[in-house]
């Protein structure tokens, strides 16, 4: 099997090489990475500034790094850069969790995905939950505490163990390759259960005011404001892949592109009175 990792956190990244570790027991990986932190850029495409690719080594092999963003990374890997189109592409594993509608179509973890899939390639977005002092050591320097470190390599071997001895046993292999969707696996900053990988719908968790003033008295009137997730609303249905996340539990929860085209995505009573009121005006 021919594997693609890209992310969305940059080479910097330590969570980077425990997806590398792992997926390299798994088929051929192939590295294209963005050379800069990308993160809350969703399934952006670079469109008025050139890309550059540039040649480098992580973990030891050979790798590409983008000067752009993550899904730039899998279209041009899929369409320019490598010589076969690869079978999985396989995103992460971010610093920092994407549940709910809000933060995954937010996510640039996720949108590289979407990327793949709309080439025809299924994939699998991994994110890991900080806690407080995680998150602030990580974004000061991009480094993690080596305890910790050690426990999420731990977390996810046995998370990946149940989600690929799923996705790719030899009854599911064939056609989990030929279904070309996302795969959004979370885990939690501690599992309460290592045996436990649940499956769960995308909650409706999502942010509300997601930047602060910075404003000065500077002559002009011009306005500053940085990004900083001030407000948070959570999905509280107890089955939604946020609240499991909350309660430690691993989850899986499939996200289907194509069904955004189809009629099943769109139905609903007051859909459904709008196309009628629709063909009545016409």
């Amino acid at each position: 099997m021919r594997i693609l990792i890209t992310n969305d956190d940059s080479h910097r990244s330590p969570l980077l090489e425990l997806a590398v570790k792992y997926f390299s027991a798994l088929g051929e990986v192939f590295l294209v990475v963005p050379l800069h932190e990308q993160s809350w850029t969703g399934k952006c495409v670079t469109r008025f500034e050139p890309v550059h690719v540039h040649k480098t080594e992580l973990f030891g092999r050979p790798a590409l790094s983008v000067g752009g963003r993550p899904a730039d990374c899998v279209n041009l890997a899929v369409h320019n850069l490598l010589e076969e189109r690869p079978d999985l592409v396989v995103s992460g594993i971010n610093a920092g969790f994407n549940i709910g509608i809000g933060f995954v179509l937010s996510s640039g973890t996720v949108g590289a995905c979407l990327e793949a899939n709309l080439a025809g390639i299924p994939a699998i977005a991994l994110s890991q939950a900080f806690d407080g002092s995680t998150r602030d050591r990580y974004i000061a320097d991009y480094l993690i505490a080596p305890e910790r470190m050690a426990l999420f390599e731990r977390q996810t071997r046995l998370v990946l163990d149940k989600v690929v001895g799923a996705l790719f046993s030899k009854a599911m292999r064939s056609r989990v390759l030929a279904n070309p969707i996302t795969w959004n696996v979370n885990l939690p900053f501690e599992l309460v259960d290592p045996s436990i990988v649940k499956y769960a719908p995308l909650g409706k968790t999502r942010y509300a005011k997601c930047f602060l003033d910075e404003s000065s008295e500077a002559p002009g009137g011009v306005r500053t404001f940085r990004h900083k997730l001030v407000e948070q609303v959570h999905d509280e249905n107890p089955l939604c892949d946020s609240a499991l996340i909350r309660a430690g539990v691993a989850t899986l929860c499939p996200i289907d592109v194509w069904r955004l085209g189809s009629e099943s995505s769109v139905q609903s009573d007051l859909v459904s009175d709008v196309i009628a009121a629709l063909s009545a005006t016409s």
